[in-house]
């Protein structure tokens, strides 16, 4: 991936260091075509009772959630270190509950590992908010790419939501 300094058009703050802005290489989609694709493949996969569940996409990011907004699943590309998450965020504004939320989920931490890979994480995060995440390079923006993301996050959701469903039932 190549990067431009600084960005056109938005100066640099003075004393920052300015943001490199992702250059897209044949074959890429834009972004925002790309997670469409992501999330209409995912819905593809995903059981009849998890067609129900809400979507939202800004920027960056999906978020596929139940009753509650705040407790949702997210796929977050992060351009700048070429990577994406995967996540299952706990964003309420009371952060206790958010970190009962994930303490109820880490318990299974060892069976969610074996599932959904060695490199998932339970931690607390900004706001009070805690979540439970992985995360996996991501070079380019391609069909294949979007492909193998929308079989990943359908099964991170599917593997993940019995056990977000108690979570959010016992608190």
């Amino acid at each position: 991936m190549t990067f431009s300094w600084p960005r056109v058009g938005r100066p640099a703050t003075p004393g920052q260091r300015p943001r490199p802005v992702r250059r897209r290489r044949a074959g890429d989609l834009a972004t925002g075509d790309f997670l469409r694709g992501v999330l209409e493949g995912v819905r593809a996969r995903l059981p009849a009772e998890l067609q129900g569940l809400g979507a939202r996409q800004d920027g960056s990011l999906i978020k596929l959630f139940a009753d509650e907004p705040a407790i949702h699943f997210e796929l977050w590309i992060h351009h700048g270190r070429e990577r994406v998450e995967l996540g299952l965020h706990f964003e309420t504004r009371d952060a206790d509950r958010n970190r009962r939320l994930l303490e109820y989920v880490a318990d299974d931490l060892p069976f969610l590992k074996e599932a959904l890979g060695q490199g998932l994480e339970a931690e607390p995060w900004d706001k009070g908010w805690t979540r439970l995440y992985i995360s996996y390079p991501l070079e380019r923006l391609g069909a294949e790419e979007q492909e193998r993301l929308a079989v990943a996050f359908a099964e991170f959701i599917e593997t993940l939501e019995p056990i977000r469903r108690e979570a959010v039932g016992a608190h």
